[in-house]
């Protein structure tokens, strides 16, 4: 959930509202704090072995109970890439290799509240055991047959680029 201050983080003063470049914005008459409202940056890892994709299930909200790609918040001190590379390993148990930037894009949570900027990888996994980890409560490989219908729709241009893919 986004916090939204009533009072200046940095000197106490009840905030007021007013515009600043063009957009509606809390701010500070005392010391001009502004609070600015950013979205967060998130990682997803769209993983393939071969012609298979790694999903894992969600213990927890978002998407409690469904599949879904590996995914987490960018971390302060770490780029997108080894944020990717390390939501891989902390809920699926395995590592991997990034072989390109799929896409960035802007996403609505609706369930946890907020904007998110989605930084999507393709991510090419070797071998190892699959360990779910603790947000999550499955991890397992799907053929394109049998990914799940929301996850076709989201991902369509990946899923027919690895189908295509003859190496």
């Amino acid at each position: 959930m986004v916090k939204e201050y009533q009072y200046c983080p940095f000197c106490g003063t009840l905030l007021k509202r007013g515009t600043f470049k063009g957009k509606e914005r809390k701010y500070c008459p005392n010391c001009d704090f502004i609070d600015y409202k950013n979205p967060l940056p998130v990682v997803i890892v769209v993983a393939v072995k071969g012609k298979k994709f790694l999903l894992i299930r969600r213990k927890v909200a978002p998407g409690k109970g469904m599949w879904a790609s590996p995914a987490g918040f960018i971390e302060i001190g770490e780029s997108p890439e080894e944020a990717c590379l390390r939501e891989l390993e902390e809920e699926a148990g395995i590592l991997g290799q990034i072989v390109k930037l799929i896409g960035v894009n802007r996403w609505q949570d609706r369930e946890l509240g907020g904007e998110r900027l989605m930084v999507r990888y393709l991510v090419k996994v070797g071998e190892g055991e699959l360990i779910p980890g603790e947000e999550v409560e499955d991890v397992k490989f799907f053929d394109i047959a049998e990914l799940p219908s929301y996850y076709l729709v989201l991902f369509k241009d990946v899923i027919e680029e690895v189908q295509s893919d003859r190496k």
